[in-house]
């Protein structure tokens, strides 16, 4: 019976307690939050910022770094904030993040009114990684000046737009079409062209000096431009006359995406900061 009598009473104070704590937060429009410890994993990088509630939202700022070779895909409909009384998805579009580079979105919940709580945590899911290893799909040369403006390999549809030659550089301007169902990554920078020298008839080597060169990456149905652009001493070859022919050796590469581990960012009330700022 004295246990009974205890447990009623604790019952009341913890049911008090909470209700004290749900006036104190409501008394507040906005709630801030301390930012959590930024979280490496591998090559990448994730970092939560300037996270706020107010009764009808939570948001904060998302960070992601990726330090790989390999681009990375974030789909956030699969990530979620989460709270006692259940969890809010994502509404954003995917997006990727290049090698060597880093984003920062706005990640938002909303759709109701009980955002306000003192902790609530997020489950970073839906990352993919892309590796930029995947299966090069090998592509016949491509005559400069053409004899033909288009051709097919595996799931590309390869168009010749333009092409201008002088003594001493040849532009050709391509546009590339990815038609598979995994992922695409054009790299230009990979192809380069064979020339014969004018007078010798040894056969050369050039790469593609376009400086913006950088790789792509496509879903099924997209397509993107690039250009080769190629530099040779006229005492070598006048590219002007001269047939050349492109080789692709790895600019197609066909590849798959790779779920990464969930990720779970905690966050806790800044009392302090949200009196402050009321």
């Amino acid at each position: 019976m004295k246990r009974s009598i205890t447990f009623s009473i604790l019952s009341v104070f913890l049911l008090g307690t909470s209700a004290l704590i749900a006036q104190n937060v409501t008394e507040f429009e906005r709630l801030y939050y301390f930012d959590p410890d930024p979280i490496e994993e591998g090559d990448y990088n994730f970092n939560a910022k300037n996270v706020v509630a107010e009764a009808s939202l939570s948001k904060f700022a998302l960070t992601i770094e990726n330090n790989s070779s390999d681009f990375l895909l974030y789909t956030p409909k699969e990530s979620a904030f989460k709270y006692s009384a259940g969890e809010k998805s994502v509404d954003l579009k995917p997006y990727f993040i290049d090698p060597g580079k880093k984003k920062t979105k706005t990640i938002k919940a909303d759709g109701g009114d009980q955002f306000r709580q003192k902790n609530f945590s997020f489950d970073l899911g839906g990352l993919y990684q892309i590796p930029s290893n995947g299966n090069i799909t090998e592509a016949p040369e491509f005559q400069l000046p053409a004899n033909k403006n288009s051709f097919t390999v595996g799931n590309f549809k390869v168009n010749l737009r333009k092409y201008d030659a002088s003594t001493r550089e040849a532009k050709a301007a391509f546009e590339v079409t990815y038609t598979g169902d995994d992922f695409a990554i054009i790299n230009p920078a990979n192809l380069s062209v064979k020339a014969k020298h004018k007078k010798t008839g040894d056969e050369l080597m050039y790469a593609n000096d376009d400086s913006k060169a950088d790789q792509v990456i496509l879903q099924k149905g997209e397509k993107t431009k690039f250009n080769a652009v190629f530099h040779i001493e006229g005492r070598i070859v006048d590219m002007q006359f001269a047939i050349m022919f492109i080789q692709w050796n790895d600019t197609f590469v066909e590849t798959k995406a790779e779920l990464l581990d969930t990720i779970t960012f905690d966050f806790e009330m800044n009392e302090a900061l949200t009196k402050e700022k009321k």
